[in-house]
């Protein structure tokens, strides 16, 4: 049974968000559904920091992805909104990564295979 891919919702604050921006973080986030099924709505805030001092962070993103279960969000800053984009979309996939390596059973890891000759 094939789900439904997850609602992308992108907010500017302070920024234009353009069409092919949103096309690419549609497909930075299409292979997070691999890690968690049940992740519904992806929200993706971006801001600018109008402050000069603040031009090597000006750009963040912040990605909260939600469903059934608790919620996992991550943020970055960077210099252009494609470095910012990467680094947050790279810690979401370590924390969903490490959810799902925490409900896999691993209760059969030190069995014996049933199929391997028993040696006396």
């Amino acid at each position: 049974m094939m789900e439904s891919p997850a609602e992308i919702a992108v907010t500017g604050r302070n920024v234009d968000v353009s069409d092919h921006y949103r096309s690419h973080i549609a497909d930075k986030l299409a292979h997070l559904e691999h890690f968690n099924q049940r992740i519904v709505r992806f929200d993706v805030e971006l801001n600018h920091e109008q402050n000069p001092r603040q031009s090597k962070a000006s750009r963040r993103v912040v990605i909260t992805a939600r469903g059934k279960g608790t919620a996992v969000r991550a943020e970055a800053c960077g210099a252009d909104a494609h470095a910012a984009l990467d680094a947050a979309v790279s810690r979401l996939e370590s924390q969903l990564r490490r959810s799902h390596d925490r409900h896999q059973v691993h209760h059969y890891r030190h069995q014996r295979p049933t199929s391997a000759p028993v040696r006396a």
